[in-house]
């Protein structure tokens, strides 16, 4: 089994990593109920149901549209965040795709006090449309209150980041994966 990794340090671009490369996926945690199940409990959200049970559908065909609605709702995640993260400007469209989920999940949500702070909470069973609705508010949280200009891509496998490192240096999703494969890459090349 594979091992969930987790270098985006906010859980909208955790949610974006869900494939493990673009354009071409080898890996995508999204793809299955099972695989959902397993990267949602590894980032501590864990999922109670796949599905909406209020739905008048089969439960297989809600699972399939709730993963196929989350994919989506992902690619719109990444379209908005990767461009800024080389100093370019997010698509409107996706900006209002963003908005139009969190102020789904919020008339869905309550607030919830916790320390002197409250956050946005769902009530059980916890399904993929909550996940996209936390995402969505993570996404929303990142672009209103930043900091944007610590966004970063892997060169090697497109993860998006956010650089937390004292030097502002980072330069792949982690240097165990794509860092040591870069620059094994450019060692053997003659560039390194």
């Amino acid at each position: 089994m594979m091992e969930v990794e987790l270098v985006g340090n906010a859980f909208c671009l955790d949610f974006t990593n869900t494939v493990n490369a673009r354009p071409v996926a080898r890996r995508d945690w999204l793809s299955t109920p099972e695989e959902a199940l397993t990267w949602a409990a590894a980032t501590g959200h864990p999922l109670q149901q796949i599905g909406d049970p209020a739905e008048d559908s089969a439960p297989e065909t809600r699972d399939l549209r709730d993963l196929a609605a989350a994919r989506e709702f992902r690619e719109t995640v990444f379209r908005v965040f990767q461009p800024v993260a080389h100093g370019g400007s997010a698509p409107q469209e996706g900006l209002d795709r963003i908005l139009a989920v969190y102020g789904e999940g919020v008339t869905q949500g309550h607030l919830s006090g916790q320390d002197g702070n409250f956050r946005l909470e769902w009530a059980p069973p916890r399904t993929v449309r909550v996940l996209m609705w936390e995402a969505a508010t993570s996404a929303m949280e990142l672009l209103t209150h930043g900091p944007l200009d610590r966004l970063g891509e892997c060169p090697s496998c497109c993860w998006l980041f956010l650089d937390v490192s004292k030097n502002r240096r980072r330069r792949w999703c982690s240097m165990t994966t794509c860092g040591s494969r870069d620059k094994s890459r450019r060692y053997y090349s003659g560039k390194g």
